[in-house]
């Protein structure tokens, strides 16, 4: 089983993830972090309305066994190998993500395959240990992390790179392009991939619901903020480079230098994005692999081997870092994933609501015909 305090550090770590390669909300320029503001509000919404709900109804199910429950057996069997295909893609492009920051910054002569069959290889055996091994790992890797952000931001101030008033002047073109750069996107990415914690959710070793749903809300806020200031960060240190630049908080800590001698901080910055960037893509692979596990009926482990294999060959597709990143930005955070996270959930829950209205009548119905039978003995 996973524990709450375990549930708190994956939603945080999976937050945060790659979201920390990008400035989100670059289309709104300076006002990006506004953009990102209104995203963690309007994803807060979307899942404590819509995602938090569905698993409210059934504590005890994942997504494909609600699937399955409330849209019989053929639909709810087509509705889960969809999401098996969306998770399979979410984690394709983590792991192109990987393999090309890892030529970038570290393995320059090291092929594309190697790396990514590695990385397929690690996360395979991180997923066979099982929902209860994966979240104990988040559990050490968060305080770590989190402790090195906090070190990059402080050298960040101490010398002199981040300057507030490249924040201004704001709203300078208004709300527009604010609310344009969050919604959908900012919504979908990050904040609207909470809806694969359904898949994860049963596992929480809880006495109610109502716990797990305010330790994931308050993470989930924590996470929000966590990004929002990141944005801040980058904009601040960066100005108008931010939104042209590759890896944002990369390029920043390549202004810190501290009397001449500490300087190149980027080694910190590529220890995050991989270990943030492993913890998501293993995120996925776990769920997907879960997935088709309860799909098949056949264990956690054999299903892990196709799923890492479809991974595997699937992150190929993309040609280089910026064709999955375009792809990404331009199609699938305004087209495609708002289908997986908000409007299949969103039709879920109505079904659920309804079903369960349904059930209550009849039993509201079949309460007096008890009664009066007992009467009349």
């Amino acid at each position: 089983m996973v524990t709450l305090r375990q549930l708190a550090t994956m939603v945080i770590l999976f937050l945060i993830g790659s979201s920390s390669l990008f400035l989100l909300g670059g289309t709104a320029e300076r006002d990006a972090w506004m953009s990102v503001a209104v995203g963690v509000l309007a994803g807060f919404v979307v899942i404590s309305l819509v995602t938090l709900q569905i698993q409210r109804l059934e504590p005890d199910r994942n997504l494909i066994e609600i699937f399955k429950l409330y849209f019989g057996k053929v639909i709810g069997f087509v509705f889960g190998l969809i999401y098996v295909v969306y998770f399979c893609y979410k984690c394709t492009r983590n792991v192109r993500e990987f393999a090309d920051l890892s030529i970038m910054f570290l393995l320059s002569d090291t092929p594309l395959s190697v790396i990514m069959l590695i990385i397929c290889i690690i996360g395979g055996y991180a997923v066979m240990g099982g929902p209860g091994v994966f979240f104990r790992m988040a559990e050490v890797l968060l305080p770590i992390l989190i402790l090195i952000y906090i070190l990059i931001y402080l050298l960040l101030i101490m010398t002199g790179t981040i300057d507030l008033a490249r924040l201004l002047p704001m709203l300078e073109k208004g709300f527009k392009p604010v609310w344009d750069a969050a919604i959908p996107e900012i919504i979908s990415f990050p904040f609207g991939e909470m809806v694969l914690f359904l898949m994860f959710w049963r596992y929480i070793d809880k006495s109610s619901f109502g716990q797990v749903m305010r330790v994931t809300m308050k993470s989930y806020l924590f996470a929000g903020a966590f990004i929002t200031v990141m944005n801040v960060i980058i904009i601040a240190s960066l100005g108008s480079l931010a939104g042209w630049s590759t890896v944002p908080l990369l390029q920043a800590t390549t202004f810190v230098t501290i009397g001449d001698v500490f300087e190149r901080f980027d080694p910190f910055v590529a220890l995050l994005f991989f270990t943030a960037v492993y913890v998501k893509l293993t995120a996925y692979y776990l769920g997907a692999s879960l997935a088709l596990a309860y799909l098949l009926r056949i264990s956690l482990r054999i299903a892990a081997i196709p799923v890492g294999i479809g991974i595997f060959f699937g992150s190929f597709w993309f040609k280089s870092y910026m064709h999955q990143v375009n792809v990404g930005f331009e199609q699938n955070i305004k087209y495609h994933f708002p289908i997986f996270q908000m409007y299949i959930p969103l039709l879920l829950l109505i079904v659920m609501l309804l079903r369960s209205g349904v059930r209550s009548r009849s039993k509201r119905q079949n309460q007096p015909s008890s009664e009066d039978s007992n009467h009349a003995n």
